[in-house]
């Protein structure tokens, strides 16, 4: 089939041109075209005598959505002016289309003399105010020509036509693409991929907060542009990449450049951002014999007599080594590291550790020695039967802390660009990712955790102020509390904790976020809140009273986000069932206090900073408790609390699932969620229970990406439902897109400027743009 899109004249597209052209026989020659030069001023002149002559307007470049008219003028200025009527090319006409302008009457005499014409063109573009076209816009869209000859007259009547055909199938391809469709020809488009054209609009009800489809009045529709902006989400082909979502919503170009995709409208040309940087999970795994203790003390002897590797040079450790069934090839690695390991490390002999550790270690080991650093690190602490779900396995090592001088010193090293490079190349490559990834200052990362992340040692936790545990987990201070044996069809309680550094503590995040929290708090002026201790806090929340409803302090907790307890005590018997670690209570300042029971809307506004420092820090839940003596308690914790649920956050910021995995026969059934649940033994054997664990820092999930936008960019109603529906259709199979961020700070409900957070129900109001499809319904699109 010919595309219409390319000329079949080739490049010359004019019609009289190629028949005049093609002649045959008798008639070549016979019929004469001239192209009269069209000056910048409009002005041509026929200056010849010539015979039986048509004077014709030629495009000379294809319209679009745009109509021309072009004026011509003979004699102008002289005895015999005349005006001739308008010539008009119609939108979408094609290069080369031509229309008669003027056609000298030749009944009696064939032959004219040579005249003048004058022209003036005019544009308009999809029926807006002409403008005028003067100089070189005018000489470079038309152009006069001369037919001469009865002949040529009458090709160009039969020809004609061949005009409005072209012009008709340029109009009628366009009208099949989304830029240029209209109307009916946009339905039709939108039939095709089950969008239909919306009859109502949404509307914000600001009296109830709630967001709803209002009807448009007949017979009123959605406009044009808007519908071929939506569709044009669904007249692509796409791939759910990340490359291929941003420049989605972004368009090409860098992170610098204004939006130039779907969402080009946005204040100031912001872009999103895709965040997929997940926070790992953390694991520990604890050994619980069933039944039987001898299960797990052979366990442990095999796995340090087969497994383990054992760094000390002494006669029994050399002589285990040697008793393992392993190609010589690999028995002479494991005594390079072993080696390798003692340079750089100082263990005692009864000392163990599980070989990807011993390999990360010596990675450690051989960077130190690369950047010519003496340092050696005093191993304290390895494998240890009775050292719980951190040591039994010799996944985990404490070792000495580093000095300030040593951390100095070694930090200078790993920056220090015109070192002599070593002949350890692995070395060498893990110094060049250390200084690329970047070195904190020693105030900010004392224990190193620098060289360990890159060497592969994941966990660098500190125990107390001289040691610090190392593991090539993913621990995060997570440890496992079971008993070491259980009675086979007998509950046994486990629980799992993620100590903060100097652990044993509270929870690692919720300890860290109140510190960072207070230290804001006090360093924008205001006065620092009193920390409780889990029995003091307990004692508190038994002792807050009822109150009635109506209380100024009511309106002012709401304004701040949080709900008002009137009735503490279902509350506090709530709150008391939850692990202590999980829950941390301040008292807030008196003066605070004092004026957010008195309902000054100023204290509002210092709650609702204080509640959005707590919310930066990843914080889940913050429940207030008005006590007596004008004092007010904030319950803070990264789970849900009674009646606040999660008013801080998407989702809780802790969590953790448990595992077993039978060793030996062994076997138990486990309650899978909870920081702490019940292990109850099957069968006799040994089992390792996991606990697979994570903590929200503000990065994303596994298997999560986060769409986010710049601060003070608020989207109107029609661009939220925009993007919803967008990542919608870009979704991957087993991904979740995370948009809380989005319907928190982003969506300006009542167009006034500012973004309003949307309410759960409010948050999934936005009408979905592609319909299922079924048969019968495309005539109803």
């Amino acid at each position: 089939m010919t595309d219409i899109r390319v000329p079949v004249d080739g490049a010359d597209p004019s019609v009289e041109r190629n028949l005049v052209d093609q002649l045959e026989g008798p008639y070549p020659g016979t019929v004469r075209r001239v192209v009269v030069p069209l000056a910048t001023t409009g002005a041509a002149a026929v200056d010849w005598t010539s015979r039986h002559p048509l004077l014709t307007v030629v495009l000379r470049r294809d319209l679009v959505e745009e109509t021309v008219r072009v004026s011509v003028t003979v004699d102008p200025g002289g005895a015999g002016q005349r005006v001739l009527p308008p010539v008009v090319f119609a939108p979408w006409s094609a290069a080369g289309a031509s229309v008669p302008a003027y056609a000298p009457d030749t009944a009696d005499e064939p032959l004219v003399a040579p005249f003048t014409v004058a022209v003036t063109a005019e544009r308009a573009v999809d029926g807006a105010a002409a403008t005028a076209l003067t100089g070189a816009a005018l000489t470079g869209l038309v152009e006069l020509a001369v037919l001469e000859g009865n002949l040529g007259r009458l090709l160009y009547l039969v020809s004609y036509e061949k005009h409005r055909l072209r012009r008709a199938a340029r109009e009628v391809h366009a009208y099949r693409t989304l830029a240029h469709a209209r109307r009916d020809a946009l339905d039709r488009i939108g039939a095709d991929v089950g969008v239909a054209r919306f009859v109502d609009e949404l509307v914000h009800e600001p009296a109830s907060g709630d967001v709803y489809a209002r009807r448009l009045a007949p017979p009123a529709r959605e406009p044009d542009a808007a519908y071929a902006h939506r569709l044009g989400l669904y007249r692509r082909f796409l791939l759910p990449t990340p490359d291929a979502i941003r420049r989605l919503l972004n368009g090409p170009g860098a992170d610098t450049d204004p939006n130039a995709g779907l969402f080009a409208d946005l204040p100031g040309g912001a872009r999103f951002t895709l965040r997929e940087d997940d926070d790992r999970f953390a694991v520990a795994i604890r050994l619980v014999a069933a039944g039987d203790p001898q299960h797990r003390t052979n366990f442990l002897a095999q796995l340090r007599r087969d497994r383990l590797v054992l760094p000390a040079n002494t006669p029994p450790n050399n002589t285990t080594h040697a008793g393992r069934a392993l190609p010589s090839g690999r028995l002479a690695e494991v005594t390079a590291l072993r080696a390798s390991l003692r340079q750089s490390y100082a263990f005692d002999s009864a000392h163990a550790v599980a070989p990807p550790l011993a390999t990360a270690l010596d990675r450690a080991g051989r960077v130190c020695r690369a950047l010519g650093s003496t340092i050696v690190w005093q191993v304290t602490r390895a494998q240890d039967d009775a050292g719980g779900s951190r040591y039994e396995l010799g996944l985990g090592v404490d070792v000495s802390w580093p000095t300030p001088a040593q951390a100095t010193d070694l930090r200078n090293r790993v920056l220090d660009t015109g070192r002599a490079v070593t002949g350890d190349r692995t070395a060498e490559a893990l110094i060049a990712a250390a200084r690329a990834a970047g070195v904190p200052t020693v105030a900010a990362d004392g224990e190193l955790a620098w060289l360990w992340r890159v060497c592969g040692v994941q966990t660098a936790h500190r125990i107390s102020t001289t040691r610090m545990y190392l593991s090539h987990l993913p621990t995060r201070g997570l440890a496992v509390t079971a008993p070491t044996v259980a009675t086979v069809g007998a509950d046994a309680a486990v629980e799992a904790q993620f100590h903060a550094p100097g652990d044993p503590g509270g929870n690692a995040l919720l300890l860290a976020g109140l510190a960072a929290a207070a230290t804001a708090w006090t360093g924008a002026g205001e006065p620092a809140w009193t920390p409780m201790t889990d029995a003091a806090a307990r004692t508190r929340w038994a002792g807050v009273p009822t109150r009635p409803a109506g209380q100024p302090v009511d309106q002012v907790l709401a304004a701040a986000g949080l709900p008002a307890v009137r009735d503490p005590a279902p509350v506090v018997a709530a709150l008391n069932r939850l692990p202590d670690e999980l829950v941390e209570t301040i008292e807030l300042p008196a003066a605070l206090a004092s004026a957010l029971i008195a309902g000054q809307p100023t204290a509002a506004d210092r709650l609702a900073r204080l509640v959005g420092l707590l919310r930066d820090q990843h914080l889940a839940a913050a429940l207030p408790l008005v006590d007596t003596g004008n004092r007010v308690l904030l319950v803070c914790s990264v789970i849900g609390l009674p009646q606040a649920g999660l008013n801080l956050a998407e989702r809780r910021a802790t969590g953790f699932r448990w595992y077993t995995v039978g060793l030996g026969g062994g076997s138990a059934d486990i309650k899978a969620v909870g920081a702490r649940t019940t292990l109850r033994p099957t069968h006799a054997g040994l089992v390792a229970v996991v606990a697979l664990s994570y903590v929200r820092t503000g990065l994303t999930d596994p298997y999560e990406f986060r769409v986010e936008l710049p601060d003070s960019v608020a989207l109107t109603l029609a661009q939220y439902e925009r993007l919803m529906n967008t990542l919608t259709r870009v979704c991957p199979l087993g991904v979740e897109i995370n948009t809380f961020g989005i319907r928190r700070d982003h969506v300006d409900l009542d167009a006034d400027g500012d973004a309003e957070p949307l309410r759960p129900a409010v948050a999934r109001t936005f009408r979905t743009f592609q319909q299922r499809r079924h048969r019968g319904v495309y005539d109803q699109l």
